[in-house]
């Protein structure tokens, strides 16, 4: 297992009893990231089990309060926590709203935990957001009323040498030295370079779609592929009001973005940010089943995957 993905909050504008605001834990290898930070997300972090302190890197999408108003009051936690550095990114204005909470609701002594927050631009083409050293987190602008980010956190490919012509050719140490330093290696008088030897595997892929109309801007995030896609699915079939509010709808998932996404090859596609008025989301699943819609899931809140 190299991670897992728990969704903290499922509910868009107005939390319910069973729905939290949206926000997204992620777990790879040694680090946790997390994407979006709405109201009661610490608690949701304690339900789940997982660790504030893990957390080094925070994503915000927009400054719309069912995404961010939970920040606040996660950073004075960390801080309580001994935390020393963390560093968050979103769209223009966070600067700001991260100095309000810091200085005006609490304060934070920078010299004892470093904050550093990045504005990002909301552009038409993938944004390298940041990079780690096995992966890569880029963002997209998406289509809502506000400035607002998709995200596509990437582990970066990884050589795979074909055992068979390894042992056939009889490679040592110093044949894998030189083809990680110069690409190629020679063996009984015939050189091989890397790509002779193996194939690239990609790595995994979670990308987060959430507030948005419909853009051709969000299959620039999943082209290629991806292994699980959080999108937001607010209204049912109220297609009207959603182009009015700048959502989507299940309707317009099922027609316009699911089939893109098959042809992609995304993997797993989990729906979340329903708004309030659904108490019970039936409908939603009738339409899965009606459709064969494969692969497809309702987030609930707590709901984990492992990878």
């Amino acid at each position: 297992m190299k991670g897992r993905l728990t969704i903290l909050g499922t509910s868009s504008a107005i939390p319910t009893k069973d729905r939290n605001h949206a926000a997204i834990y992620l777990q790879f290898g040694g680090e946790a990231f997390l994407f979006d930070c709405g109201e009661g997300t610490q608690r949701q972090i304690q339900k789940a089990g997982l660790s504030f302190f893990k957390i080094d890197k925070i994503f915000i999408t927009h400054l719309h309060g069912d995404h961010v108003l939970g920040l606040p009051g996660l950073l004075q936690t960390l801080d309580f926590h001994d935390k020393t550095y963390i560093e968050i990114y979103g769209t223009q204005g966070l600067k700001r709203l991260v100095e309000l909470a810091t200085t005006q609701c609490f304060y934070i002594n920078t010299e004892d935990m470093t904050i550093q927050v990045r504005e990002i631009p909301t552009t038409d083409e993938p944004y390298l957001v940041c990079k780690g050293d096995n992966y890569t987190v880029k963002s997209v602008g998406l289509n809502h009323s506000v400035p607002c980010l998709g995200y596509a956190f990437e582990e970066k490919e990884k050589f795979k040498y074909d055992k068979a012509k390894v042992k056939q050719l009889g490679l040592k140490a110093l044949n894998f030295k030189e083809l990680e330093e110069t690409g190629k290696t020679s063996v009984g008088g015939k050189t091989y370079s890397k790509e002779d030897l193996g194939y690239f595997q990609k790595g995994f892929k979670f990308v987060y779609i959430t507030d948005t109309y419909l853009t051709p801007n969000m299959f620039k995030l999943t082209e290629g592929g991806a292994d699980f896609v959080v999108i937001e699915s607010t209204y049912f079939d109220e297609n009207e009001t959603a182009k009015e509010k700048k959502h989507l709808s299940f309707d317009l998932f099922r027609k316009e973005i699911y089939p893109i996404f098959k042809r992609q090859g995304v993997k797993k596609i989990i729906l979340t940010h329903f708004s309030r008025r659904y108490k019970d989301l039936t409908p939603f699943e009738e339409a899965i089943k009606k459709y064969q819609m494969e692969e497809v899931y309702l987030a609930h809140d707590l709901m984990s995957f492992e990878f």
